[in-house]
């Protein structure tokens, strides 16, 4: 197991106050995985949507549902990606990650095509009424607006979407939002962070980002200057819905160990980042 600390006057950790928590201004979230518990909701949308497509599909048992709903909620196909980079509609990602549970599963012929109208629409709908903020967030939220930082949004989703499920879960309040079509790229590319930091007027080597994948978050909020904070709410479920466990400790696909949350971030040397169990440990940077 590799050493940690807390980003004290160590080599490739950001500039710190005396406290030893990094200089900041301002902060910028991820939205889905990281403020909002979207795993959960999809979980039991696809569960109840999958029911409708094979009503057949209960008699495998619970552990096969819940191991598809898993799958599904994961991408681990990587069919979002595959949206975001302009080859698949919203719809054709989703349908696509449909038909693959549906093929796990076993599905018989006459419901092994996902229907259009559960998956796209109904779906949809469910969905949205499973959207809920992680219990923390919104109180830890107000603490940073208490303090004076502006906070904001930048996401790889579009910009519409995006803020309308943020209004939908009570952060409305936020007006600055960077969705995957604002500038004309998603993250890891530097131009989303940048745009962020533009509309919360913060320096990037001011700014916080916080978001759950190492990838896209971490990776891209680092290349862009921004101080990046990496969200490991569930040690099993990892930056980019790939790890697996290991002994007693969990390892990212980097093949890094992923260790348990602690009350305040940690400073990460070999990641150059700081890590977090939950927004709760930034109060201890407020």
């Amino acid at each position: 197991m590799t050493d940690r600390h807390d980003g004290r006057s160590q080599p490739g950790a950001p500039e710190a106050d005396a406290s030893g928590a990094p200089a900041w201004d301002g902060v910028l979230f991820d939205l889905d995985d990281t403020l909002l518990d979207l795993k959960t909701a999809q979980r039991a949308a696809f569960t109840v949507t999958v029911c409708r497509q094979w009503p057949g599909v209960e008699a495998l048992g619970e552990e096969p549902l819940r191991a598809a709903a898993v799958d599904f909620a994961a991408d681990v196909r990587g069919h979002y990606q595959r949206y975001i980079a302009g080859e698949l509609t919203f719809a054709e990602q989703r349908l696509a990650r449909a038909a693959d549970a549906l093929q796990g599963l076993g599905a018989p012929a006459a419901a092994a095509v996902p229907d259009a109208q559960l998956w796209v629409t109904e779906y949809e709908h469910l969905v949205r009424s499973h959207w809920r903020l992680f219990p923390e967030v919104a109180a830890v939220l107000e603490q940073v607006r208490a303090s004076g930082r502006p906070v904001g949004i930048v996401t790889n989703n579009v910009e519409e979407y995006q803020r309308g499920k943020a209004a939908a879960i009570g952060l409305g309040w936020i007006d600055v939002v960077v969705g995957s079509d604002t500038v004309g790229a998603p993250k890891p590319d530097a131009a989303p962070f940048l745009a962020g930091c533009a509309g919360l007027r913060t320096e990037p080597a001011r700014t916080l980002f916080v978001g759950d994948s190492l990838k896209h978050d971490v990776a891209g909020a680092s290349g862009a200057g921004l101080v990046p904070v990496w969200s490991v709410r569930d040690a099993s479920d990892t930056a980019d819905g790939s790890g697996e466990g290991a002994g007693t400790e969990p390892v990212d696909p980097s093949g890094h160990e992923i260790r348990r949350a602690t009350a305040a971030p940690v400073w990460e040397p070999e990641r150059g980042c700081w890590r977090i169990g939950s927004l709760e440990a930034l109060r201890a940077w407020l």
